[in-house]
This record gives structure tokens, C-alpha cells and sequence, in this order.
């Protein structure tokens, strides 16, 4: 029986990181762990993963999450589009930190349409850390993109034998092996005695093919709080900026502070009204007063839908890169 090909990716993260070469293997309170481990080794260190897939694996960077940008991104996604069209692999895989880990499969999401599985993951433990979760993750996630039906789902996520789409998983706590969740629909699938299940296909979002020349423009994103007095709202409007996303209270809900720096935005840029709740619908047509919903968009704020903050940006730079106009954002973002 011929394995099905699968390429990965590593970029990094906790998954790669360890005490460097020469120094004490105990970590203390004046250690940390830095990245060390690469892709092959990675591997290795996974019994029985040839059995699963002829792996071709490979190291793109050695770096924390926090350090990957739009550029890491868009040249991950060209390479895959590239290859997948060639056909001779079933599968790919990214190994990252998972810092980032949510931004960079939504964005993914958006700039690729294959019918091959494409599959992001990582690790919450180092391997220097007892029950380090990196080697099963690695196993599920070649597993995943492995099985050709996973590539119904778009780019997922797959984390602790759980399998989410990349449109709605977000990571919800800072330690935990099951930090990754999407509290709107949950899991779209797992999988049980090293086999994945798809229970259900979410609806593809929108797609991108966007010129590798094209600029990344600046896009904003801001929460509101208790109290606030629109500070940083004021400075984001003096600043060149070319779109914002504003975290609101509730189901979209500004204090009154806010409203003449958005009255001079509006007109100028595309403002996102989103939820700083993280789940859930903004709302639209409830609330009527001053700084509510109805009355932030009758001023120009366009609602995200059920995307949130971190999802917005993405989207609406993704949007701004591609020459969207004002009412092609709006339907993007009505979900």
C-alpha cells in the first residue's frame, strides 16, 4: 500500500524549544527554553509517524510566533498553492508557535482554495517539560492531512486529538493542552484511536488571490474598557493608519467619548465594529442609542458579523490589499 505524501512546514514555536546545547537540562527560574529542535528531528522523535504518511518535512524558520507577519504568510501560502497544483502531495502540515497559531490558519484560510488537506499545528509544552503534547499533536496532524476528506474543511487547526476550522478557532488560555477552542460551534471533529472524524463542514469564507506585489497597508485594532476617554482612539485617529477595528462592549456598544474621533473616520477609512466578547453575532438592529449599534453604523462603522477582533484585521487588510471597495467590505463582512 503506497502512503499518501505529506509536507510540513515548521516555522517554529514551543514545539522547537529546548535548553540550548551545553547547558543544564533542568530548567530553572533563570532558564528558559529557546528554539533548537528542527523539522526532521521533530519527526523522529514521533514512533510510528512513517507508518502514516511518506513525510517530507521541512525547516522554514526557527522562530517565536510572535515574530511571523503578513510576508511569512503569503509566502507559506504561494508555496502550497504552488505544489498543490502539481499533485503529487495529499497533504501539508504547519508547525508553529501557538501564539499566533489562530492568525496564521485564518489567514491561510482565506488565501488558499485546494481540495488537499492543510493542516496547523503545535505544541503547549516544550519538550522539556513533562508530558510535552508536541509529538502527539504532530501525529494527529499528519493523520489529519493524511485523510483526503479533512480537506473539505479548509485550513483547520488540530490540537489535542481535537480538529477546528480555522474560521472559528481561537486560543483561549495560556497554558492549558486544550487552550485552542472556537466558542461558536465547537470542534468540527477529533479523532479516536489515531483515526479522524469530520462531523461537520463549515461554510467557506471568502478567498484571495492577491498580487505579490501589492502593500501591506496599516489596520488598527483597539478594545474598548470601563471608563475609557477614547486615548488611544484619538491618537489612532491622528496617525496614518488605513482601516480600524474597534473591540466593543457587548454586542457593539462605544462609549459616547468615541464618537466625534468616528465621525472624522468614517469618511476616510473603513472602521469594523466587532465584539471584544470573543463569541457571538454583533448585533444591528437592537439598540438605538447614542454609541449603540444602530447608531454606530449609521454613522459609517461597518459590523464584522461574527468575526471577531483578530479576525477582522486580518480580513479587512486581506480586503484593502485587494482594492475592496466600501460595499464589497460591507458584504464580506456580513456573515
Amino acid at each position: 500500500m503506497t502512503l499518501p505524501t505529506v509536507r510540513l512546514f515548521l516555522l517554529g514555536g514551543t514545539i522547537t524549544m529546548t535548553k540550548a546545547p551545553g547547558e543544564n537540562k533542568a530548567l530553572t527560574s533563570s532558564s528558559g527554553v529557546v528554539p533548537v529542535v528542527n523539522a526532521d528531528d521533530l519527526c523522529r522523535a514521533v514512533p510510528g509517524l512513517d507508518q502514516v504518511a511518506r513525510l517530507v518535512a521541512r525547516t522554514d524558520h526557527m522562530i517565536a510566533s510572535g515574530n511571523l507577519n503578513f510576508q511569512h504568510a503569503f509566502d507559506l501560502a504561494a508555496e502550497i498553492q504552488q505544489t498543490a497544483q502539481t499533485g503529487d502531495t495529499d497533504g501539508f502540515v504547519i508547525i508553529q508557535g501557538t501564539d499566533t497559531l489562530e492568525e496564521m490558519a485564518f489567514i491561510l484560510d482565506c488565501l488558499l482554495d485546494i481540495r488537499q488537506p492543510v493542516v496547523v499545528t503545535g505544541a503547549m509544552r516544550s519538550p522539556a517539560e513533562l508530558s510535552a503534547d508536541g509529538p502527539a499533536n504532530i501525529m494527529a496532524a499528519v493523520t489529519c492531512a493524511a485523510c483526503k476528506a479533512i480537506g473539505r474543511a479548509g485550513v483547520v487547526v488540530v490540537m489535542n486529538d481535537e480538529i477546528h476550522s480555522a474560521a472559528f478557532v481561537t486560543k483561549a488560555h495560556t497554558a492549558s493542552i486544550g487552550a485552542f477552542q472556537s466558542p461558536n460551534i465547537g470542534p468540527i471533529g477529533h479523532l479516536a484511536e489515531g483515526q479522524p472524524y469530520l462531523l461537520s463542514v463549515p461554510v467557506q469564507g471568502p478567498k484571495f488571490a492577491l498580487s505579490a506585489s501589492a502593500d501591506i497597508p496599516k489596520v488598527a485594532l483597539i478594545k474598548a474598557a470601563f471608563g475609557d476617554d477614547a486615548f488611544l482612539l484619538n491618537m489612532v485617529e491622528k496617525s496614518d493608519c488605513q482601516g480600524l477595528v474597534i473591540e466593543a462592549f457587548g454586542a457593539g456598544h462605544l462609549p459616547e467619548s468615541y464618537l466625534a474621533a468616528l465621525d472624522n473616520m468614517t469618511g476616510k477609512i473603513p472602521v469594523i465594529l466587532c465584539s471584544r466578547t470573543g463569541a457571538g453575532h454583533i448585533y444591528q438592529h437592537t439598540y438605538g442609542y447614542k454609541g449603540a449599534e444602530m447608531d454606530l453604523i449609521r454613522r459609517g462603522m461597518v459590523p464584522s458579523g461574527i468575526y471577531n477582533g483578530l479576525q477582522s484585521r486580518l480580513l479587512l487588510t486581506l480586503l484593502l490589499m485587494s482594492g475592496a471597495s466600501h460595499n464589497e467590505i460591507e458584504k464580506t463582512f456580513v456573515i
